[in-house]
């Protein structure tokens, strides 16, 4: 009687679309409205995005910083589409441009009858980049994170269909964004620092943001601690070519 009335509780509280009005990030949302979320509606704001942000005035800058970092060949595209929802996202912290309503005002005849997908939207558009430890995986695009900041777990799938599948016990850093119940999904692939950096990174990363987070946002703070770690990366692995065989 106790399990089939948690059950009942449990089946309640799951977010669809025709009885929920606004977005709660601890309330599970069903298979259908989450597929919704991702396929239909994120994928279309993204496609918005890319119009009309992803262009040189915008991505000079990140270019700047790509090319100070000097990843390998194989990670530049990937730390640049990262850096760019960065910047997508520090100009909604900074009161500057929110790429999220200007998308609701352009598409106001789609989404006004759709009140819980514009409240999911306007939660993404608060979210702060982050680094993650790779935990246990379930499958290549479901598996488990911690927040390397405040050691909480998170669930993640990867809903890209071109996203690669981390490592475990590996560190990445990219946005995530919430899809209820505590589930999670990248809105690019994630930024995957070599494994053999994982270490070193884990060892001055709250060093690092404490020392950062002192005197800036945190959008400003993520960036500053993304340098960092970027040039333990690149040390190790110079240092790694350069051992003796």
């Amino acid at each position: 009687m106790k399990n089939s009335k948690v059950a009942q509780n449990l089946v309640e509280m799951i977010q669809t679309e025709e009885k929920a009005k606004t977005f709660r990030m601890d309330y599970p949302v069903s298979e259908d409205l989450r597929a919704k979320m991702v396929n239909e509606v994120f994928s279309d704001f993204s496609a918005f995005v890319y119009e009309e942000f992803y262009n040189d005035e915008t991505l000079m800058i990140l270019k700047e910083f790509v090319e100070e970092s000097n990843p390998s060949v194989l990670k530049r595209q990937c730390l640049l589409d990262n850096l760019f929802w960065w910047q997508i996202l520090y100009q909604t912290a900074q009161n500057t441009v929110s790429c999220v309503e200007e998308y609701l005002s352009v598409k106001f005849d789609r989404l006004r009858t759709k009140p819980f997908m514009t409240s999911w939207l306007r939660k993404c558009d608060k979210t702060v980049p982050n680094f993650y430890f790779i935990g246990e995986k379930f499958s290549d695009n479901h598996f488990l994170v911690v927040d390397l900041l405040t050691q909480n777990v998170l669930e993640v799938f990867l809903c890209h269909s071109d996203a690669r599948s981390p490592k475990r016990g590996g560190i990445v850093a990219g946005t995530l964004h919430p899809l209820g119940g505590g589930l999670y999904f990248p809105v690019v692939d994630f930024y995957r620092f070599d494994y053999e950096a994982r270490e070193a990174i884990c060892s001055c990363f709250h060093h690092h943001y404490e020392k950062f987070s002192k005197s800036s946002t945190p959008h400003e703070t993520f960036l500053h601690v993304l340098s960092v770690m970027l040039q333990i990366e690149k040390k190790i692995a110079t240092d790694k070519r350069n051992m003796p065989r």
